[in-house]
């Protein structure tokens, strides 16, 4: 455990300085940052000891040769100081801090291609108003408008009959039309008509989205791209409706222009269905919540294979380098010049027969390379990425070609932190939009830099403001909650048929809608105020989830915010998909909930099972409950050092089984959610149940620290203690005097990271080329 201790004896003050104590007494063996000496102490200060814990040890072998100088206070303080210095997360970390050279991780390639080339188009003004514009036309092509609407959803059947109601007309009118009339026109009112749904998808989540469109009518549904259809069944089917399927990749955090085109010509009936299936959720409809009558830009998604990111550390990072890397930035360059090719006229605001064409597309592609580099280019900058890939024999479109890979190959393109020391203001807004929005600077940020708007702090943080109003920041945020939550880490919970009949693939679904509406509420409200999330007792809910949950509702199809046993929950962590995520496929499960709380939610460090353990519930005698089964199966000396820790803070939410009902039995057992839980301070606290658990968290500095350390990393992606020894600290303070605003630690921590100036031997200056 610990070696040779400095034989010492010191007198202290009523409230004796841990640090003091450790600089006399230990760092001799010790090393000044706990990293070791040869010949004495060679191990470095790591491991999971709670201060308690450490306060025993110290007190009872500490030092060796003579164990009573460092006792009672004395050691609780230089315990403290161990605990805070050396083996809490953040510190662990802290001796090998330093900002690496990072590239562009593979959600921070995918926005910034996406905005380099959005940055030559419109930008869309997103409205409140939900729904599609929709326009019913008599005839079948789109033609003598019936209705102008706004649909919250797409789900009708019109049978034999019109999708609108019939006026008479003037008999002047009629005189005047049948005059007019083809052939085809003398058809009946019901026999044809035509309507259209357009506007814009808005995707939550990064992944693959499959869009299901079911009619026995001609459709076409175009999503994202005006030119080729996803859907196109414009031959109708007649008969039975069928099923029309396309899958699109799309980006979370953005609008997509969508556009669905149905028509009937002497069809016996006509019938349309929109439905989609998005990433990580079940096949649902497409309704008002994910719908805007607003259009959008077409954006670029580039479809490069890249390997995973590095995430040794815990989140991910641009660090790690490889062959498929090197070509998965090939394929995704080659990629992106096809299509500005493709479309370089739109791009360079010119056409193919204008007789300034070639001066625009040069200026076109000085831009763009600026916009790669988040900087102005030098002269001679200007004359290797433009001027020297233009000449007379060669074709244009094959310059361009050469002026975007050469660009998008360039390290200035592909790392994030090939800076100025000091950081100049391109550094600043550059850092700024990655670790608020993981893409590059909009128009308005290059401008800021350029005319010195960031030059102070209070003008970064002005501007980290408005930043947060940007659907990207929301998308950047919420990335954090489900890295924070681990609802990515599995694909799908699935529960036992026979126990829980009424749990699906839909209601699991239902649930994360549910947990994701939570924390955006939470978040994105006037507080924003992270102890909310713990002690929340709103849940949001459709129909569906009413019903498994015995809650009244109201109706209709969207979800809505509802008061759910106040008594009994709280926050995420009694969220009936946190609970459902954390649990067996028929019985709940401390050890998961356990492990969860004490890594996610108070930040404390779990080693390695020993041996792996699998619980098999036949192992049991019947009628034992789930606490008793656990206190079993984790009853060796082996596994008691993190069991408990982990035991008592699961044990506290046996009120709620497998799928997250409330439960006062087990079987015929009654349920006891009573535990006595050691923090990491030493002290011992009674936890009655769920709210008990939830306010010890947010009462915990501990807990903040690991909020405060976690979204940090997720928005810079390098460690916390590289950008300075008091950092976290400061941060958890100022997080703790906001009334814990998350919106305002965001700020805080882009701001750090915009301000940071680096240490020799960091990632540094500006490449060559």
């Amino acid at each position: 455990m610990f070696a040779v201790l400095l034989a010492a004896s010191i007198s202290l003050a009523a409230k004796p300085d841990g640090a003091a104590i450790y600089k006399k007494m230990c760092a001799e063996c010790h090393g000044d940052q706990g990293e070791g000496v040869s010949g004495a102490a060679e191990n470095a200060l790591r491991g999971t000891k709670s201060i308690a814990e450490l306060a025993m040890a110290i007190e009872d072998t500490m030092p060796e040769e003579d164990p009573e100088a460092c006792v009672g206070d004395d050691a609780k303080a230089v315990a403290a100081f161990i605990h805070q210095k050396f083996y809490a997360p953040h510190a662990r970390e802290s001796s090998e801090s330093r900002i690496e050279l990072a590239h562009l991780t593979v959600s921070q390639y995918d926005n910034t291609v996406a905005d380099l080339i959005a940055s030559f188009r419109w930008t869309p003004d997103p409205k409140e108003q939900r729904g599609l514009k929709t326009e019913i036309f008599k005839k079948r092509n789109f033609r003598e408008t019936a209705v102008n609407r706004i649909d919250a959803k797409i789900d009708y059947d019109f049978g034999d009959g019109l999708p609108y109601e019939l006026t008479a007309k003037p008999e002047e009118e009629k005189k005047d039309e049948k005059k007019k009339e083809s052939d085809e026109e003398k058809l009946a009112p019901a026999e044809q008509f035509s309507i259209r749904w357009q506007g814009s998808v808005l995707a939550e989540d990064t992944g693959e989205y499959e869009f299901i469109l079911t009619t026995q009518n001609g459709a076409r549904l175009w999503v994202n791209n005006d030119r080729k259809p996803l859907i196109d069944e414009w031959v109708a089917s007649r008969g039975e409706p069928k099923e029309h399927k396309g899958t699109i990749r799309l980006l979370g955090g953005r609008p997509y222009r969508i556009k669905l085109e149905v028509y009937k010509f002497k069809d016996d009936a006509a019938s349309v269905k929109l439905e989609w299936k998005p990433p990580r959720k079940a096949r649902d409809f497409l309704t008002a919540r994910n719908l805007s009558p607003e259009f959008a830009p077409e954006l670029y998604i580039s479809s490069a294979a890249f390997p995973a990111d590095d995430s040794v550390s815990g989140y991910e990072r641009g660090v790690s380098v490889s062959k498929a890397w090197d070509e998965a930035t090939t394929a995704g360059a080659l990629e992106v010049a096809g299509y500005v090719v493709d479309n370089l006229d739109e791009l360079a605001k010119t056409k193919n027969d204008a007789g300034d064409r070639r001066q625009k597309v040069l200026d076109f592609c000085g831009k763009f390379v600026e916009r790669a580099f988040r900087r102005p280019l030098s002269d001679e900058d200007k004359v290797f990425f433009i001027d020297e890939q233009f000449s007379d024999e060669m074709a244009l479109e094959t310059s361009v070609k050469r002026c975007v890979l050469l660009a998008l190959k360039s390290p200035r393109f592909l790392y994030t932190n090939l800076e100025n020391s000091p950081p100049d203001n391109y550094d600043v807004v550059s850092r700024m939009s990655y670790a608020l929005w993981d893409t590059m600077p909009s128009e308005h940020l290059f401008r800021a830099a350029k005319e010195n708007w960031v030059g102070r702090p209070e003008q970064i943080q002005s501007e980290a403001e408005k930043m947060l109003k940007d659907p990207r920041a929301k998308a950047k945020l919420r990335g954090f909650f489900h890295h924070w939550l681990q609802l990515d880490e599995k694909e799908g919970i699935v529960k036992d048929s026979g126990v829980f009949p009424e749990f699906s693939e839909s209601v699991a679904s239902d649930m994360r809608t549910s947990l994701d509406l939570f924390v955006d509420d939470v978040v994105w409200n006037e507080s924003s105020d992270y102890r909310q999330l713990l002690l929340g007792d709103r849940l949001f809910v459709n129909e569906r989830l009413a019903k498994l949950y015995d809650i009244p509702f109201d109706g209709g199809d969207s979800f809505q915010e509802v008061s759910f046993q106040p008594e009994h929950r709280a926050g995420v962590v009694t969220h009936p998909y946190m609970l459902s995520m954390l649990a067996y496929n028929q019985f709940s499960s401390p050890i998961h909930r356990g492990v969860f709380i004490t890594r996610r939610l108070l930040g404390r460090s779990l080693a390695a099972p020993p041996q792996a353990t699998e619980f098999k519930d036949g192992d049991f005698h019947a009628g034992m409950t789930m606490r008793e089964k656990v206190a079993v199966l984790t009853e060796p000396a082996a596994c008691q050092g993190c069991h408990q820790i982990i035991n008592p803070l699961g044990f506290t939410l046996e009120h709620f089984d497998a799928i997250g009902r409330y439960r006062e039995t087990e079987g015929d057992r009654k349920v006891d959610a009573t535990t006595d839980f050691a923090t990491a301070e030493g002290d011992t606290v009674k936890l009655e149940g769920a709210r008990d658990l939830a306010q010890h968290i947010v009462e915990s500095r501990s807990a903040h620290g690991a909020f405060v350390d976690q979204l940090f990393h997720h928005c810079v992606k390098h460690p916390i203690n590289a950008y300075g020894e008091s950092v976290g600290d400061d941060l958890i303070t100022s997080f703790e005097k906001s009334n814990y605003n998350v919106r305002k630690l965001l700020v805080s921590i882009a701001a750090v990271a915009a301000l940071h100036t680096p240490n020799e031997g960091s990632a540094g200056h500006v490449a060559s080329n």
